[in-house]
């Protein structure tokens, strides 16, 4: 078997995991407590909510994975391009698994825990663990992550972040409004831990600054060849010894530095290799969902 289908095979796995424990996060914390999603199922309850109250149309929880997956189809349309077909493919497949997981797990009565504050938390717990081993494992459940690919590749200034926090922004203040203050606030707190938890697993996201001091330039080649990432280089002397030697400077994803680390020690065993986590990056920078990529 080709070693990357057997590789997407075996990704596909717990990518499929972390959308499943997704899904069970909105049906057993979510519906129950009467909470909004963050990100495009916020806006699919969104939609669901406004139709309820000003159409006559009666619409449960049932079918926001339906809307859900009509928001995404001309998402990913869009991106399709800029997308390996491998990434595109997983991520479709998690997609539509989502839309059935969010229709039939079961919707308990009442919470599963008594205290709310409690329920949240365990809710964004498992919210931010699918989401992050279904992007650390090379597929997405699309939203704001596929919508962000495609700005960021368009508008090198644009800030994930900016997006996220706008949509969120618009989705609590309608929370608020049409069911109250308090279930808004539970809904951040319920986003805020999500996002806490996905960024731990999800190192795409922690940007790392990475000084390299070599003797060979090969190192150059390399970084633009395995890592696909560009670098600046200064020419500079040894404290010890005065000899020359080069500075090479990257940016990298948190993933991608070590193999950055190994590709450096390989071409030379006494590189000097620092990196600086939480870098904040202005400019032309690719933050990559796709592995492949």
């Amino acid at each position: 078997m080709n070693q990357n289908i057997k590789r997407n095979l075996l990704e596909i796995i717990p990518a499929i995991l972390g959308i499943f424990l997704y899904a069970v996060s909105y049906r057993i914390i979510i519906v129950p407590l009467h909470l909004f999603g963050g990100g495009f199922t916020g806006i699919a309850q969104t939609i669901l909510a406004i139709l309820n109250d000003f159409t006559g149309i009666t619409l449960s929880s049932d079918f926001t994975g339906l809307l859900l997956l009509l928001l995404n189809i001309p998402l990913f349309y869009v991106v399709k391009n800029i997308l390996s077909q491998a990434f595109l493919i997983k991520s479709i497949i998690c997609i539509l698994l989502q839309s059935l997981f969010m229709t039939i797990i079961p919707v308990p009565s009442s919470p599963i825990i008594n205290d709310t504050l409690t329920c949240t938390l365990v809710g964004g717990f498992l919210s931010g663990l699918g989401v992050g081993l279904t992007l650390y494992y090379g597929s997405c459940g699309g939203g704001t992550d596929i919508l962000g690919l495609y700005l960021t590749s368009t508008h090198p200034g644009f800030s994930v972040g900016k997006l996220t926090l706008a949509l969120n922004s618009c989705i609590y203040l309608f929370c608020a409004v049409h069911n109250n203050y308090q279930l808004a606030i539970y809904s951040i707190i319920f986003s805020f831990i999500a996002s806490l938890i996905m960024d731990k697993i999800h190192y795409q996201n922690i940007m790392t600054c990475t000084f390299i001091v070599t003797k060979s330039l090969l190192v150059k080649d390399h970084i633009f060849e395995t890592i696909n990432r560009g670098c600046t280089i200064w020419k500079g002397f040894g404290g010890y010894r005065n000899e020359p030697i080069y500075i090479i400077m990257t940016v990298v994803s948190k993933e991608e530095s070590n193999l950055l680390k190994k590709t450096v020690l390989h071409i030379d065993s006494q590189a000097f290799i620092t990196f600086q986590d939480h870098s904040d990056i202005q400019g032309n920078f690719s933050k990559r969902f796709d592995r492949s990529a």
